[in-house]
């Protein structure tokens, strides 16, 4: 009987969603695994049709929380509509640990969320039952059940997450009722090490999971810095492709705000390649950042000899051939169609892993065509709104990357069917180069370099009005190594 009214409350709660469009909706059920009522909030993605079927992200809260923290104390829901994926926030007790508990029969956590649950929203919501459209994340207390359940259930997670996270429980014996669940470290230790991530870190290497985790420097009274530390010395010893971060902040609601973004993104990159209702453009956008990530998970686990160069920008940059920069270690971090960031993509949203997360000794920024198309076609925005948020790029990578040389690139110039963007552009170019002197910061300025009497795109540049061509090219890679090895960049004219 409780099975079936079970059943009939998602079924009801499933109409409901779809009238709602990207509400959340509080649904409570009878929980096997806890013997007893549960509730847990889920999300829809907005305009979902009755035949698309959607990924699935896991939101874990922490210690002393519950399901509602997350909705309530962060801006998810609005980030959400940004993405194509159902996010389920479970309850995972004030101090569950996300762990089957050997000592409490109530408290059995693990198989509730990792097991009971996933089989029941598989069952009845437009999912698709596979790990590659199921990713898992959480902060504190559930950024260790993030990375624990993923660690003992890679079948059923394909990419997991922590913000601060308690990573390795046996630092913190006598805190936070871990005791309570798993019973004292000394009596217990095999039950601690079968529940703690550092622990459990081995299953790693076989589990096929793509993993992100990140903490503040200044976490330290929870000792959230120490164990994320450890575990990252711990993957990177048993050769585990991860990608570890350590920003500013502390074990806090504004850090984990502030980082909201980057992990929705990391897991919509992880199964944009499953979710066709992202549309073209997205699709692009979060498949490249997919490479980004993988990149960078890859390098955690060797070392950089070759000075490296971050290629930022849209499709310019993405077709840059970067074999012509012999020397360097060149990370082509453009991405077609992309804009500076000015709503819910672009460069300003990705800078972790397409600038920070590699620590290159160049940054070459070179964007706002697309920006100017937006403009040409509805007015917005502004030449002033762009050269603010491109203000704001360049000023946080010089502030995340103070020893990193970061320079300005002009957009190139116009011709032919673009011709109509020839003013905008030279206007938005002025304005760049207002912006680097006030900053003090190099431009490479393509723009005069290739612009013609008549204020357009050079032919001889050109490969369909809009994007250089090969001679181009090979001007602007030779401004770059110029300005890279200290020499005075002289024009060389195309043959």
């Amino acid at each position: 009987m409780k099975k079936l009214i079970f059943l009939l409350i998602f079924i009801i709660a499933f109409s409901t969603v779809f009238a709602a469009q990207h509400d959340i909706l509080t649904i409570t059920h009878y929980s096997e695994s806890l013997n007893r009522e549960k509730t847990f909030q889920i999300y829809f993605p907005p305009d979902a049709t009755g035949d698309e079927r959607f990924p699935v992200l896991f939101v874990l809260h922490g210690a002393y929380g519950n399901y509602t923290n997350w909705v309530n104390r962060t801006n998810i829901e609005d980030l959400a509509d940004n993405y194509r994926m159902i996010l389920v926030f479970p309850d995972g007790g004030e101090f569950g640990w996300y762990v089957d508990s050997p000592i409490e029969r109530d408290s059995q956590y693990e198989s509730y969320i990792a097991v009971e649950l996933v089989a029941e929203i598989d069952r009845l919501f437009p999912t698709v039952a596979s790990k590659d459209r199921r990713g898992i994340m959480g902060l504190s207390m559930g950024g260790h059940g993030a990375l624990l359940l993923a660690a003992k259930h890679s079948d059923v997670f394909g990419s997991a997450s922590a913000m601060s996270g308690i990573l390795k429980i046996s630092n913190h014996p006598e805190k936070w009722h871990i005791a309570g669940r798993l019973g004292q470290l000394e009596k217990n230790r095999k039950a601690w090490k079968a529940n703690s991530v550092w622990d459990q870190a081995k299953r790693f290497k076989k589990a096929n999971v793509e993993l992100l985790f990140d903490c503040g420097t200044s976490d330290t009274i929870t000792g959230a810095i120490g164990d994320s530390r450890q575990l990252h010395e711990r993957l990177v010893s048993l050769k585990v492709p991860h990608i570890w971060r350590e920003m500013s902040g502390t074990h806090s609601w504004n850090y984990w705000q502030t980082h909201l973004e980057e992990h929705l993104n990391f897991h919509q990159a992880a199964m944009a390649e499953v979710t066709p209702g992202l549309g073209r453009w997205r699709a692009l956008y979060f498949e490249r950042l997919s490479e980004f990530f993988k990149e960078n998970a890859r390098l955690t686990l060797r070392s950089q000899k070759k000075p490296a160069v971050c290629l930022l920008g849209s499709s310019s940059m993405q077709s840059f051939p970067t074999e012509l920069l012999k020397g360097y270690k060149v990370f082509n971090r453009g991405i077609s169609a992309d804009t500076l960031g000015i709503g819910s993509r672009g460069i300003s949203h990705r800078l972790e892993p397409s600038v920070f997360d590699m620590r290159p000794d160049f940054v070459f920024i070179k964007n706002g065509r697309n920006d100017l198309g937006d403009r040409h076609r509805t007015g917005q925005p502004s030449i002033e709104r762009m050269v603010e948020e491109y203000t704001q790029i360049v000023l946080t990578i010089r502030e995340r990357l103070p020893k990193t040389k970061l320079f300005i690139v002009t957009c190139a110039p116009v011709r032919d069917k673009y011709a109509h963007l020839a003013t905008a552009t030279h206007s938005f170019n002025m304005q760049l180069k207002f912006l680097a002197k006030t900053y003090e910061i190099p431009v490479l300025d393509l723009y005069e370099t290739l612009v013609g009497a008549d204020g357009l795109l050079r032919a001889e540049y050109s490969r369909d009005g809009l994007h250089i061509s090969k001679a181009g090219y090979e001007v602007w890679m030779e401004m770059m190594i110029n300005v890279m090895t200290g020499k005075e960049h002289k024009i060389k004219e195309p043959r």
